[in-house]
């Protein structure tokens, strides 16, 4: 008996319908014809098809979101999202070179005999608006890479030290973590609070990620002090000096000769007098506030 695809009765299977709709090709059903409903059809390079839950439970979680936040506001999220994302990806594009060549100008400010001053790149967002090369491609130009692995390391560090003297508690390790971030957002405050009071200016390096990148390459001073023994004490105040010291001076001048690093129109409306003030504040915050936060970290 030959089979005929348009046959089919009421009290027919669900397949039987969609055999039907894979041979007539409805439009309104949405499947191609020869193709079974719920399949993804292979495509060259795809081994086995979608999964048709996983798909479903996607556009549900998705329908769902946009119903709770309205759909203008979910588009406004999706544009912001994309933006962040791609602002913060600039400062992880770092090498193994940069990163080498990063923590020698941070340990080793003095010897540093090229410009301070970042590259500005060939791509500009806008009239007045400079963008800076990468890091990977500027050793000037700031990153979050550094600073979050100097962050875990000197928690692990402190961690295993308190380990190995006896004393180690899992709570210590939460202690540990949220106290240093209140420092850190402390640091932030004041160093963003000193700049925005003194000078007004539209530079990247006043901007709240790259304040951030700066504040946070304290972490490698500190990570060496606890590394270092302190059964010497005379020669354990030196080192721990030293390495506050030269993260002062280099604080101080990659925020200094990149902070006026602005279009000619925003320099044009920058005083002497303002340029002359916020050095100061950058010399005491650097020296003076840093060595004593770092001092109360490490």
């Amino acid at each position: 008996m030959s089979y005929n695809p348009y046959s089919y009765s009421a009290q027919g299977s669900v397949n039987d319908r969609f055999t039907r709709d894979a041979y007539e090709g409805v439009p309104n059903s949405g499947v191609q014809p020869g193709v079974q409903p719920g399949v993804q059809s292979a495509t060259p390079g795809q081994a086995y098809p979608a999964d048709p839950s996983t798909s479903m439970a996607y556009q549900l979680g998705q329908t769902a979101f946009t119903n709770f936040i309205g759909q203008q506001n979910f588009s406004q999220f999706q544009e912001v999202s994309k933006a962040t994302s791609s602002s913060l990806s600039h400062y992880f594009q770092v090498t193994t070179a940069y990163v080498l060549r990063k923590l020698k100008i941070i340990l080793l400010p003095f010897y540093n005999k090229s410009s301070w001053q970042r590259l500005p790149g060939s791509q500009l967002q806008g009239p007045g608006s400079i963008v800076f090369l990468p890091p990977k491609d500027d050793v000037n130009s700031p990153d979050l890479y550094i600073p979050i692995m100097g962050l875990v390391t000197y928690i692990l560090v402190w961690n295993v030290q308190k380990g190995l003297e006896g004393s180690f508690n899992p709570e210590n390790l939460y202690y540990k973590l949220s106290s240093t971030l209140a420092f850190v957002a402390l640091d932030l405050v004041i160093l963003k609070l000193g700049l925005y009071l003194l000078v007004n200016t539209s530079s990247p390096t006043a901007s709240f990620t790259e304040l951030i990148c700066y504040v946070g390459y304290k972490f490698i001073p500190l990570t060496l002090v606890l590394l270092f023994p302190s059964q010497h004490f005379a020669l354990s105040i030196f080192i721990k000096s030293y390495l506050f010291i030269a993260f002062g001076v280099f604080l101080l001048r990659s925020v200094k000769f990149n902070l006026f690093n602005v279009s000619t129109d925003d320099m044009a409306s920058i005083k002497k007098t303002t340029v002359k003030k916020c050095n100061y504040f950058l010399f005491v915050y650097g020296f003076l506030w840093q060595s004593i936060l770092m001092w109360l970290m490490g």
